[in-house]
């Protein structure tokens, strides 16, 4: 019973994340997606710290980052600077 109680989990975060990202896919542009990518890998990186106990970091402070850098990015595009 547990293990088809979570692959239906699964499947639904997986399917709502998947369905969010076709719909955000109209909005986002390549710098945007760039920008996201690039604070993913931070993140990703300062998990690493964590797991490898080298830097004691609170990576869940830097979740905004996620959302403010696309923004950022859409900003300087609008004002015309190029990436």
């Amino acid at each position: 019973m547990g293990v088809p109680l979570a692959a239906l989990t699964v499947f639904t975060y997986q399917g709502a994340l998947t369905l969010l990202a076709a719909y955000l896919g109209g909005f986002l542009t390549e710098p945007m997606i760039g920008e996201i990518s690039a604070a993913g890998g931070v993140l990703i990186m300062g998990l690493g710290l964590v797991l490898l106990e080298i830097k004691r970091l609170r990576v869940a402070n830097y979740l905004p980052a996620l959302l403010i850098a696309p923004l950022v990015a859409a900003i300087l595009t609008m004002m015309g600077v190029s990436f």
